[in-house]
């Protein structure tokens, strides 16, 4: 039966569920890049009405999606960090909207531009592995762990993120925001994930890296949640409802219990 050692306490479990961005893959080296691009590319097509609203400025956007302007480091608590994209659109949508441009042009302006960035970012120089991720995920997998990842990301986007890291077959369950009725902090994608892998809640850990993965968790019934804090800016103090807080995998270790 495998275990868990977490900072001296011991989980006997059946799974592990993983969010994604921050806890599988470095954040910022994929999504502060990305979003980026993504109001440039608005503003190229802005640029291209006849009478052009004012450009969408990058320190507003960033305030509001929850980057640090100065540092371009990121806020774990805010939109970008937690949200899903169809949050992200509705936030840029907005600014459009409020630099007076109608709501239809801008939720379609918007949209077009994320779906253009989708076929022109070259996700595999943005997409890079938490320190330690790969031993943990080779260690629980010969541990005989069933791994998921359960993350506020659309479903495709995860299992092409998954790939870039050669990691897509080891989690036999990958559930986005888009496939479940209710997004985090609600329990949905931790119960589903727990029901495709044949698992109880109660032997299930998840590991996250925003407070919206422990709540999901606590709501689920799992049996405790890990926060992660990769970034060195991250001092962990949002993560109120983790029962551990690392810094890396390499903090973690597997063992056995007789049956």
């Amino acid at each position: 039966m495998p275990q868990l050692n977490v900072q001296g306490v011991t989980y006997p479990i059946d799974a592990i569920l993983f969010d994604k961005d921050g806890t599988l893959l470095n954040f910022g080296d994929l999504w502060i890049g990305w979003f980026d691009q993504l109001i440039t590319t608005v503003n190229r097509r802005l640029a291209t009405f006849s009478s052009p609203p004012p450009p969408l400025a990058f320190a507003e956007l960033y305030r509001r999606v929850g980057i640090y302007p100065d540092s371009r480091l990121w806020d774990p608590t805010g939109p970008l960090t937690i949200g899903s994209l169809d949050d992200i659109v509705t936030i840029v949508a907005l600014s459009l909207f409020e630099g007076g441009l109608a709501w239809n042009d801008a939720t379609e302006i918007t949209h077009d531009a994320l779906q253009s960035l989708d076929a022109s970012l070259d996700w595999s120089r943005c997409v890079t592995p938490v320190a330690g991720l790969l031993g943990f995920v080779a260690r629980a997998r010969h541990a005989g762990v069933q791994l998921a990842v359960v993350t506020s990301d659309d479903h495709r986007n995860a299992l092409r993120h998954l790939s870039l890291l050669s990691l897509a077959d080891h989690f036999s369950v990958v559930l986005g925001h888009d496939q479940v009725p209710r997004g985090k902090p609600f329990p949905d994608m931790a119960l589903a994930a727990c029901q495709q892998l044949g698992v109880t809640p109660e032997r299930t850990l998840i590991i996250g890296d925003s407070n919206g993965d422990m709540a999901m968790g606590k709501a689920a019934g799992l049996r405790a949640g890990i926060g992660i804090c990769a970034a060195p800016h991250l001092s962990g103090e949002h993560l109120t409802l983790a029962a551990h807080v690392i810094r890396d995998y390499d903090t973690l270790a597997f063992g056995t219990s007789p049956r």
